[in-house]
């Protein structure tokens, strides 16, 4: 089926959508999914060119937030809270953009609606490089391959967890020729037209430089029902590394 989107939900309850970052897919937030789960319906999907959604011939903020609305018509989803990170954040941002009156609360994981530099992901494509134009026989042996370009371990395991083994030895689950040749896309910010008067929630690793000071300074210029939240002993993958936080963060918010 043309867009269709992987999803899976869980729970009862009042509606919440998790949108993971880019290179990620609903797998990511299982865990913390199934502990909302307990108080809320959740949706966990995976965004256009990730996991095992659809495949499409051009990155736009836009068409994600589009397919997400009729995603959510479709299985009768009223006013959800919409919780993105990163990338996911900003598909987010635009949907509150473009559909305000289908939201009720918007929460938003370590990114700010600027344009980001590149350079930040030049090593994880780089890392993809090498292992699409490599031969090997395990992820064993593709994490060697990138071991001196991605020094984080939990980056690299990010990064072969994408990787899904066919006849023909392993491809990649999202697109990624796509997503590299869109990075400028990808680091761009959402274009505003006025003030988001949605209750909006930004979470903030504690070690992250994603969210600076001076982007906390000037949400009130974007923003009319806010609040920003720093969640200690985290980076940017804010849910992995202090899920506990995180997860009464958004509880005591919603």
């Amino acid at each position: 089926m043309i867009n269709q989107l992987n999803f899976r939900q869980l729970g009862s309850g009042k509606d919440i959508i998790i949108l993971h970052g880019l290179l990620g897919s609903l797998d990511n937030w299982i865990s913390v999914a199934h502990k909302l789960a307990s108080n809320y319906k959740i949706t966990i999907l995976d965004l256009p060119n990730h996991g095992k959604s659809y495949h499409s011939d051009l990155f736009s903020y836009k068409e994600m937030a589009d397919v997400l609305n009729n995603f959510i018509e479709k299985k009768n989803i009223l006013n959800p809270t919409i919780i993105g990170h990163s990338m996911g954040g900003k598909v987010a941002l635009q949907y509150a953009e473009l559909f305000p009156k289908s939201i009720s609360q918007l929460v938003v994981v370590d990114v700010f609606n600027r344009e980001y530099d590149t350079k930040r992901f030049a090593h994880i494509f780089k890392a993809i490089s090498v292992i699409s134009s490599s031969k090997f026989n395990s992820r064993k042996e593709a994490n060697d391959l990138i071991k001196e370009i991605v020094v984080s371990e939990g980056e690299r395991n990010f990064v072969l967890k994408n990787l899904k083994r066919n006849e023909d030895g392993f491809s990649w689950y999202p697109n990624v020729d796509l997503l590299n040749k869109s990075i400028f896309e990808i680091s761009s910010k959402i274009h505003l037209t006025s003030k988001v008067d949605i209750s909006t929630l930004f979470i903030k690793g504690q070690n992250s430089n994603y969210i600076m000071d001076e982007d906390i300074d000037g949400l009130p210029n974007l923003f009319s029902n806010f609040k920003v939240i720093e969640v200690p002993n985290s980076g940017h993958w804010v849910h992995a590394e202090n899920p506990s936080a995180f997860i009464s963060t958004i509880e005591n918010f919603i």
